[in-house]
């Protein structure tokens, strides 16, 4: 029996990241003995049940439900026990934690929890990238208006208000004095508690304010980058930096590979990105880092323990390579295989709905979008008219993937589709229209 049969591996799903679906082709092109411990979060069961399908015909293994995520580590032991297990993955941020709790139990390839409970706070960032004196951004932890004076004379203004943990920009706020900071910092305090997607005790950071330069010799690129790596027992390998388009607020717009940055300014980037993973003490699997590009050399946004959201579409229609097959082989404790060196362009574009509590009326059918444009991978309208939609969830209402022979084309792609997509919303506490627009300007 070859390795690849022989390895069981077990993979944590329903809690977002990648979509199921692509796990489990991923899986395929790693080992036959896959288990699946499917947490359930809300997704219907006639699509849980389909995907169980999609598994039962393509893995040995087990399938297992969990609706509490920390019984996770206690049932992938008793698995273990009946059929030993060699590797976990899983692609969704809420189970990193019990994903390295499990390893750790079991004597697998895998981060110490504490450092994934680093990654996931960003206070404890801030604290142990100073520390290790790779960065020197100046912050100060909130916890309720008390803090505010010491806060503010700490960091000074403007800045930018966080959650500790949360997830892409919900509640991230700029702050241009301390009234402004007292305002948020309330407005903040009432959403996190009624917001599902958060812990219900918050508690937030300011941070300076990062101030962005042009390190790009073209135009239509953002002030920051984000770098892909995979590290195995502590060698970091960095697959690709991945180039920004100009974010609205704090909300991503779209991503690019391969960069377009120049060569030095590239190795600048990869050469701090190497600091930051090593002053993390992240040893095992995929980091997705985010750098400000400032006068003074890139900067630390935040690090997370896991591949970012749309980066393996984007590597795959890039350069081939399947990072998380790479992700799983590298839990099994196997070396990566993917060649990520990019042989053409291609372009993520997200478009975030109204930034106030909306209705959807109408849009243009994605059935429309991918016919009008040949160079689409992927197009997806995520809601249907009559939804409602909050701005406290992250949820883009468009989101496609487009390749290129040069970025040029991928851009100007991009904005012809943007262009073609229409939507109408109203207000959910008045019905009145609400402005909407599809650009990054």
């Amino acid at each position: 029996m070859n390795a690849a049969v022989a390895s069981h591996l077990v993979l944590l799903l329903g809690a977002g990241g990648i979509s199921p679906d692509a796990a489990l082709t991923a899986a395929g092109k790693v080992t036959s003995d896959v288990s699946v411990v499917w947490y359930e979060g809300g997704a219907p069961a006639a699509a849980v049940e389909r995907l169980r399908q999609q598994w039962s015909g393509s893995f040995d293994g087990e399938w297992l439900a969990v609706d509490d995520h920390l019984r996770i580590p206690d049932l992938l032991v008793d698995l273990h026990e009946r059929r030993p297990v060699h590797g976990v993955v899983t692609f969704g941020e809420p189970l990193i934690l019990v994903q390295a709790e499990a390893q750790q139990r079991l004597g697998l390839p895998g981060n110490p929890p504490e450092t994934v409970r680093a990654a996931q706070s960003k206070l404890a960032q801030r604290r142990r990238l100073r520390a290790a004196g790779v960065e020197k951004i100046r912050f100060y932890e909130i916890a309720d208006e008390a803090d505010v004076p010491a806060a503010a004379a700490e960091v000074g203004f403007p800045a930018v208000l966080k959650p500790v943990h949360g997830a892409a920009s919900f509640l991230v706020s700029k702050v241009g004095d301390e009234d402004e900071l007292r305002d948020r910092l309330r407005e903040a305090l009432v959403a996190y508690r009624e917001s599902p997607l958060f812990d219900p005790e918050p508690l937030f950071v300011l941070e300076q304010l990062l101030v962005g330069d042009q390190w790009y010799e073209e135009a239509g690129f953002g002030d920051y980058v984000s770098v892909e790596s995979l590290v195995e027992d502590g060698r970091i390998t960095h697959v690709g930096v991945t180039d920004k388009l100009p974010l609205q607020g704090f909300v991503e717009t779209g991503d690019v590979v391969p960069t377009s940055l120049p060569a030095d300014r590239h190795r600048q980037v990869l050469d701090h990105a190497g600091r930051i993973i090593e002053a993390m003490g992240v040893r095992w699997g995929a980091t997705h880092l985010e750098l400000k590009l400032t006068q003074d050399g890139p900067a630390c946004i935040e690090l997370n323990a896991r591949l970012g959201g749309p980066m393996g579409h984007l590597l795959r229609a890039s350069s081939g390579a399947d990072i998380e097959a790479d992700i799983m082989r590298l839990a099994l404790g196997r070396p990566a295989e993917g060649d990520y060196q990019g042989v053409r362009y291609a372009l993520y574009r997200s478009v975030p709905p109204p930034a106030q509590a909306v209705t959807l009326v109408r849009q243009t059918p994605r059935e429309e979008l991918l016919a009008g444009f040949p160079e689409l991978v992927f197009c997806k309208t995520r809601f249907a008219p009559g939804a409602e939609l909050h701005p406290e969830r992250p949820y883009n209402v468009l989101t496609f993937l487009v390749t290129g022979d040069d970025v040029t084309s991928c851009l100007a792609t991009a904005e012809r589709v943007t262009a073609a997509y229409e939507a109408e919303f109203v207000s959910l506490a008045d019905g009145s229209p609400v402005p909407f627009s599809t650009s990054t300007h």
